[in-house]
């Protein structure tokens, strides 16, 4: 049994989508939200990020799409609609 604490995915989802939603015109990777998130003081593992971006794109508030270089990149889907 491990005894580290399970990261509350909607917690880490509400500041993924704070941080996209506040860069409502660029679309960021999943690398580029990982070093927010770090810089944020968030020690979050890609695995739960992912989590949390599901969590978002389930109801459409994040969308996804490729970027030039083939990465997966999310944006707020405010940005894409003008309305949440």
């Amino acid at each position: 049994m491990s005894t580290e604490e399970e990261p509350d995915i909607a917690e880490i989802a509400d500041e993924i989508f704070n941080y996209l939603s506040g860069n409502t015109n660029e679309a960021d990777s999943l690398e580029d939200i990982a070093q927010w998130l770090k810089q944020q003081g968030h020690s979050v593992g890609l695995e739960n990020i992912l989590r949390a971006l599901e969590y978002l794109k389930a109801p459409g508030l994040v969308t996804e799409s490729s970027g030039r270089h083939g990465e997966t990149l999310y944006k707020s889907a405010y940005a894409s609609t003008g309305e949440i």
